[in-house]
């Protein structure tokens, strides 16, 4: 769900699987970047950051085609007790290609808040383990989907508003910058990891739209490996057409006044796959016409709705936002059995952090 899962290579370390991304005001004159990894964190994949790999947040021009400034995060090997330190770097102009590169503006370690510079204006950074702010019905979802694929409507899927993130973990990045540094106007946010190092660089996973894969690309497999290597520049002509499809035949049984013009509208919100946003604009999100996405936005219900054209699977959020740095839920306690077990896709008992040790 979401992002949670998504590919084979995100099954198989979830460290490299992005999971959500948001971008919403944060202090007076400073925007909060959010990225978060390793669904199911400590059950159904480790908690630390992979090592070997540069997490980007990507900000460009409105319509995505072009990376004005890449923040990177880096980390270290994990220490004895799970610490890692963290690099971050901004790159510009010729730099944003190359994965490993641009100017330090900060260090840290996990679970530390720390300092980031630009110049005459400072900003904050922070890694570590929370809970996970996303949620949403993903066994009603793939039911729903199902139903539409054999010609049927049925909404009702979605009454009991269950959620399969309750109680889980993930990791998260959580930079505060000054707005100043993003620009006064609209801008395309959207995040991706690179593995970078021993080997030449592979972009594994990227997005900005939540639910655009659990809606359009829900099956694990060569496509979603393609979707995640790509670049939001590409996306319409890659994959309107997909979209489209599902859009018209669900507004067609959902009984909209033109499913043609619907699923046509429903494209333009979905793709490219990035987030537009405003400094200084309250963030919430709407599939092409809103501002950026909060941490209470009910991305799934706001994304089933803008698929079938009227509200459905709406729902409240689970847990009350931080009004301070990082924003984020704390970390559940607790034991429960993991997601991966759940879904049917790891046996029972798998220890994440040694079956994805040596991941890809």
């Amino acid at each position: 769900m979401s992002h949670h899962f998504d590919s084979p290579t995100a099954i198989q370390d979830g460290r490299i699987n992005l999971c959500d991304v948001y971008v919403f005001p944060g202090k007076p004159g400073h925007s909060v970047l959010v990225l978060t990894v390793n669904p199911d964190a400590g059950r159904s994949s480790p908690t630390s950051f992979r090592p070997e790999a540069v997490y980007e947040f990507v900000i460009g021009d409105v319509g995505g085609t072009k990376d004005d400034l890449c923040l990177r995060v880096l980390f270290s090997d994990p220490a004895p007790d799970g610490s890692q330190t963290l690099q971050v770097l901004a790159a510009t102009d010729g730099q944003t290609a190359d994965r490993g590169i641009g100017i330090e503006i900060g260090r840290g370690r996990t679970a530390g808040t720390d300092r980031l510079n630009f110049g005459s204006t400072t900003g904050t950074v922070w890694a570590g383990m929370a809970a996970d702010p996303f949620w949403a019905d993903g066994f009603a979802l793939a039911g729903f989907l199902g139903a539409i694929a054999e010609g049927r409507y049925e909404p009702e899927i979605f009454d009991q508003h269950a959620n399969v993130f309750d109680g889980r973990n993930v990791s998260a990045i959580v930079l505060e910058i000054p707005d100043q540094v993003i620009g006064t106007g609209t801008v395309s946010i959207w995040a991706r990891i690179t593995l970078y190092g021993h080997a030449p660089q592979r972009q594994v996973s990227r997005m900005g739209q939540p639910m655009l894969r659990p809606l359009f690309f829900n099956v694990p497999g060569e496509e979603t490996e393609e979707l995640n290597a790509g670049h939001p520049s590409s996306d319409n002509v890659r994959y309107r057409g997909k979209i489209v499809g599902l859009a018209e035949a669900a507004g067609r049984l959902a009984r909209v006044e033109d499913p043609r013009q619907h699923a046509g509208a429903v494209a333009d919100g979905f793709l490219p796959d990035v987030l537009r946003y405003r400094p200084g604009t309250p963030a919430h999100f709407v599939p092409g016409s809103g501002n950026g996405r909060a941490l209470d936005d009910d991305a799934f219900g706001i994304a089933v709705s803008t698929l079938v054209g009227h509200p459905l699977a709406t729902s409240t959020g689970p847990f009350t936002v931080s009004p301070t740095f990082p924003y984020l839920p704390t970390p559940h306690a607790g034991v429960l059995p993991a997601l991966l077990e759940l879904f049917g896709v790891r046996p029972a008992g798998a220890d994440p952090t040694v079956a994805q040790a040596g991941a890809a």
